[in-house]
């Protein structure tokens, strides 16, 4: 007990030491211990001499009840390193340490095969015992659908790729159609279930503005002085998302604009350059895939399609800058025309035979080309210090209160500029200044 009592005591003295910073208390600790391991030692020897010198020999066994066990001999046994290993004996008169096995018992003298067959089992039973290995978590995909089967087989599997590669929470390819504002979910890869699995949804503004084909976009925060949450209308409730990164993706057989969408709930997972050069590489071979699911331009040319936007307002900007002209893309949506088109398919097309017949009859020496259902883009080629004038004019030729055209019309502006390099940063500001005169109610041409 004594010993037990100082060791609390040295506990007790390290403690007050660190508590009152005296480096005499430890000595005295130390002291502590060293009394008490001198009275575990002399514990120790005491009960080692109290050992008696003799013992009880055990009784003789006859030589025939050996015999009746089949024992025919009794040899020293051997261990695996060559020595002798200590009879029970001599074990028991202190002679040397019994080593800490179990005894064998054996119906016949051991062999070398029973001897291996041991040693075997052994190793097998030690090996057996070994430290318990934890499989990594595995990331779960919740969502991953397609809008069509075709894409479905090629694009889920590549945009799988993607998220793996880049431990993205989610990946996406969305179409954005311009008037009104809103998105449709082409593919969809989540480890979130509130993500959308296809669909469409509105939006008040472009997910990006003034974008260049296949340039990614990285926002480094998501909130307050970043990329705003309301823009990730691709899930049903807000997500705490840390990063997102944008891809414009323009297909050639494709008039839509399709962005590839990469978002992340770590702080720092898009930032690196090389993030940024497989987001380009994905989003050329997503835009290789889109063209090579749908028809050839051969096929287009001969079923009597339209050709595409992209096109025209690159003819015309390659014209603009050959002659010197020049040139402004302004978009006229028909605010209502949903409600006044009706069910049917054949009264929507009579509608727009009447709207494009009103612009025509009003838009002088411009070209009209039709963008969208009840959207038509006019190409002005009028100065620019004219702009206001001209589009004020074509807004009063839709009065509001006209039944036939109840509502009025939006109409965004952009006049051509020396940045432009594409046809698509052109009708991308064209496009956000309609979205917002179809807001505000008044005609919007960008500066």
């Amino acid at each position: 007990m004594l010993r037990v009592l100082f060791i609390i005591l040295a506990v007790v003295f390290v403690a007050l030491g660190i508590v009152l910073g005296q480096p005499l208390l430890y000595l005295i600790a130390f002291a502590l211990l060293v009394a008490a391991g001198l009275l575990v030692t002399l514990g120790m020897r005491k009960r080692h001499n109290d050992v008696p010198e003799t013992f009880m020999q055990a009784p003789e066994q006859p030589d025939e009840d050996l015999a009746s066990l089949g024992i025919l001999d009794i040899k020293p046994r051997v261990s695996g390193t060559g020595q002798e290993v200590p009879s029970e004996d001599q074990a028991i008169a202190g002679e040397a340490d019994p080593p800490n096995v179990e005894p064998v018992k054996s119906d016949a003298p051991s062999t070398t095969a029973d001897r291996s067959i041991a040693a075997t089992a052994a190793q097998a039973h030690v090996a057996g015992v070994s430290k318990a290995r934890t499989r990594p978590k595995k990331a779960r995909v919740m969502v991953s659908e397609a809008s069509s089967e075709r894409k479905a087989d090629v694009l889920v599997p590549c945009l799988k790729s993607l998220r793996a590669s880049l431990d993205a929470h989610t990946v996406c390819l969305i179409r954005q159609e311009d008037v009104p504002l809103r998105y449709d979910v082409e593919v969809m890869i989540s480890q979130n279930s509130y993500a959308r699995s296809g669909g469409t949804y509105s939006a008040k503004e472009p997910m990006l503005s003034g974008h260049r084909a296949l340039i990614p976009v990285v926002y480094p925060r998501v909130g307050p002085n970043g990329f705003p949450k309301a823009k990730l209308g691709y899930y049903h409730e807000p997500i705490n998302i840390r990063q997102v990164a944008i891809v414009p993706v323009v297909p050639k057989q494709h008039d839509e604009l399709f962005l590839l969408v990469v978002d992340t709930l770590h702080e720092d997972g898009l930032e690196a350059a090389s993030v940024r050069i497989l987001l380009e590489q994905y989003a050329r071979l997503v835009t290789t895939i889109l063209d090579t699911l749908d028809t050839s331009p051969q096929a287009d040319e001969a079923s009597g399609a339209p050709r595409p936007r992209r096109e025209i307002i690159a003819d015309e900007m390659e014209q603009a800058r050959t002659l010197s002209h020049p040139l402004s893309l302004a978009l006229v949506y028909l605010n209502k025309g949903e409600a006044l088109s009706g069910d049917g398919v054949g009264d929507v097309q009579d509608l727009e035979d009447q709207f494009e017949s009103r612009l025509r009859s009003v838009a002088l020496d411009a070209r009209i080309e039709r963008f969208g259902e009840l959207t038509y883009g006019i190409f002005y080629h009028g100065a620019h210090d004219s702009l206001a004038d001209w589009a004020s004019r074509i807004k009063d030729a839709f009065p509001e209160e006209e039944k036939i055209f109840e509502g009025g019309v939006s109409i965004g502006v952009a006049p051509f500029q020396e940045r432009h390099d594409a046809a698509d940063e052109l009708r991308s500001e064209a496009t956000a200044a309609l979205q917002e005169s179809f807001e505000s109610g008044e005609c919007v041409i960008v500066g």
